[in-house]
């Protein structure tokens, strides 16, 4: 194998486990070797793995190294084990994902290379448009934007594809493009993966790829555009405020000719890693929103609405139980409807059960797109404690119509609402918190109401002369002429 476009590096493992070996075997596919493997179990202390050396950590201060890759599945102890140890935190790399993130890249050129993926292409008459949909199509914030962007783009006459995988089963089917299968599955190691995300790519040159992950398929967008820069166009959305994709963006910015986010906190926070702002722009969202609204605030209980995933990761919807405790306590007259399913769904409601809240938390199930604003005009507030978000959708979905949102202080939440005057915002966690303002609200049905048309008010305006269609469409001709 041609080896010449690897950038060599110095580097350690720690963790001679299944993972350690797994990656032993990725690396050495190029020729890069760890100059020792680090391991916490003595028995192993002098021996060998596939011909790499096993050492005691503490041995570290006498090995030179660039960085170490900790291949073990006890990440966070280990990062604390070396910097106890006196490692540079900017040295150790933790996770699977940063650990491709930094493999791929060192290796991008090599890949180019390969005759496997060269000798797949066949250029097409007309420009296309990707949609990256590595999660699956499935309900979710990310996949419901791109299906709405591709109607929209449809109907300007872009013609378009999705890319999606095999390891998540769809839940949610959408037509308006056809679909192109990775067989993940099939392909269970980074080579692998990438080869087999490159082809499709290359088989649908020249094309415009809209990146809403910061995974295989942008990873191989960047080595595609290593082979044809002249063929591909890169726009890598941050959908999200969460480290990966700054860490992910950053390594791979050479190649991206656009930055799409989605809030102000993560626009400061890319730039803060020298990206130039003339490549970034701002991605608002546009939702079904009437100029005015007809409907009457705290009919009989007060209703919270909750819509979208179902899960403790990032959502943390385990916090609604201590929150309708609370309200509870308080002899607040509530109900909490949930739109939206998830793997917390049925611990939820067990919880629920046990805590005798049954008849306060109401899980009503997935709700069709075309619902939403139905759902929204039905509630009198919108419940989010959320740790992190990019920018909330379902926050000016629930503002169009009325409800007024109480939420925590996470990305996004400050473009939509100003505190006090259209919604709430707390500190994230502080669930005493927002009950002290659901129950303000509860006690001030006026000022709910105020508050309610306020926040339809700020949607409004702010989109009665947007037009999505026409900004994507301006987007993917001017980056084809820069």
């Amino acid at each position: 194998m041609d080896n010449k476009g690897i950038k060599k590096i110095i580097f350690l493992f720690f963790g001679a486990g299944k993972r350690g070996r797994y990656w032993l075997k990725q690396f050495g596919e190029f020729g890069m070797f760890p100059e020792v493997i680090l391991d916490n179990n003595e028995n192993l202390w002098g021996t060998f793995c596939d011909g790499v050396r096993i050492c005691n950590p503490v041995d570290i201060g006498s090995i030179f190294y660039e960085y170490i890759f900790v291949t073990c599945i006890k990440e966070d102890g280990i990062f604390t084990q070396l910097l106890r140890l006196g490692v540079d935190k900017s040295k150790i790399i933790s996770g699977n994902h940063k650990i491709s993130n930094y493999f791929l890249y060192h290796v991008r050129r090599s890949i180019a290379s390969f005759d496997s993926i060269r000798d797949c292409y066949e250029r097409s008459a007309e420009r296309r448009i990707l949609l990256d949909l590595s999660n699956g199509m499935v309900l979710g914030g990310v996949e419901s934007w791109s299906y709405d962007l591709a109607k929209k783009l449809k109907r300007k006459g872009h013609q378009g594809l999705y890319l999606t995988a095999d390891a998540i089963e769809p839940s949610v089917i959408d037509k308006t493009y056809p679909v192109c299968l990775l067989k993940y599955l099939d392909a269970r190691n980074e080579r692998k993966r990438i080869e087999l995300c490159m082809n499709a790519l290359i088989q649908n040159l020249p094309c415009t790829i809209i990146c809403n992950f910061s995974e295989y398929i942008f990873w191989s967008a960047c080595m595609v555009k290593e082979l044809f820069p002249e063929q591909i166009r890169i726009v890598a959305v941050q959908h999200s405020d969460d480290e990966p994709y700054y860490y992910v963006y950053n390594t791979w910015q050479q190649y991206i000719d656009r930055w799409m986010v989605i809030s102000s906190r993560i626009e400061r926070k890319l730039l803060s890693y020298g990206i130039k702002q003339n490549k970034v722009m701002r991605l608002k969202w546009h939702v079904p929103c009437k100029e005015t609204i007809s409907r009457v605030w705290k009919k009989s209980r007060l209703k919270l609405g909750y819509a979208g995933r179902v899960t403790v990761i990032a959502k943390r919807i385990d916090l609604l139980i201590d929150l309708s405790k609370i309200l509870k306590e308080r002899e607040i007259d509530f109900q909490i409807n949930i739109a939206g399913d998830g793997e917390y769904v049925n611990t939820l409601l067990q919880k629920a059960q046990e805590e005798n809240l049954q008849d306060y938390i109401i899980h009503l199930g997935r709700r069709d797109r075309k619902d939403i604003p139905d759902f929204w005009h039905e509630q009198d507030i919108m419940i989010s404690c959320s740790e992190f978000e990019g920018h909330s959708i379902s926050q000016l979905e629930a503002m169009a119509e009325g409800a007024v949102p109480v939420i925590t202080d996470v990305s996004g939440a400050r473009d939509d609402v100003e505190d006090g005057y259209n919604g709430f915002i707390v500190d994230v966690g502080d669930i005493e918190a927002l009950a002290d303002r659901i129950c303000y609200l509860y006690d001030n049905p006026d000022e709910l109401e105020q508050m309610g048309m306020r926040a339809h008010e700020t949607v409004y305006s702010r989109q009665k002369r947007m037009d999505p269609a026409e900004f994507w469409d301006d987007i993917l001709t001017r980056i084809w002429r820069e």
